[in-house]
């Protein structure tokens, strides 16, 4: 039986991981610097509508997404394939689900949902967006690392399955 698929899907993995860590580099390096340099109602206004919008973009699907499919693929590598190759697939959602998926639900998302309750023109509002600026953009650099070694994780893993003969 041929595996060669799994090449393919470890390169898909890459792509789209590099890509969620992109945006997410984005919005670390200026988007939310320049939201951050505007009034506060301006830029709480601003990042209401973003994570309105967002919500329903390939960007959250891909986040979902690639947590469910890492786990699914590594528990599948387990039964075909071996050395390094195994362990950068099983490392791969083991990178990822902390840094990238656990953070999103339980760091950024309800911070989101706390600043979207909050009225931007508001003092309360006001006070809030200056630990939100901070702390939601640290956990996002956490996000963009975690999305860039997941990528360089099956990006290497194609490769040894290539050099290894395993595909």
């Amino acid at each position: 039986m041929t595996y060669e698929w799994t090449l393919y899907f470890c390169l898909f993995l890459a792509l789209w991981s590099a890509v969620i860590g992109g945006v997410f580099s984005a919005f670390s390096e200026f988007v939310m610097s320049g939201l951050l340099r505007t009034a506060p109602a301006g830029g709480i206004e601003a990042m209401q509508h973003i994570n309105r919008t967002v919500i329903k973009t390939q960007f959250v699907a891909g986040i979902l997404s690639i947590a469910l499919f890492s786990v699914l693929f590594a528990l599948y590598s387990t039964t075909i394939f071996e050395g390094a190759a195994l362990m950068t697939l099983i490392l791969a959602p083991i990178v990822y689900l902390p840094t990238v998926f656990f953070i999103t639900i339980f760091g950024n998302v309800p911070m989101n949902n706390k600043l979207e309750r909050l009225d931007h023109t508001s003092s309360e509002a006001a006070a809030y967006w200056v630990k939100y600026g901070r702390d939601w953009t640290r956990l996002n650099h956490i996000r963009t690392l975690g999305s860039v070694l997941t990528a360089g994780l099956y990006i290497i893993a194609a490769i040894t399955l290539i050099t290894s003969g395993q595909v």
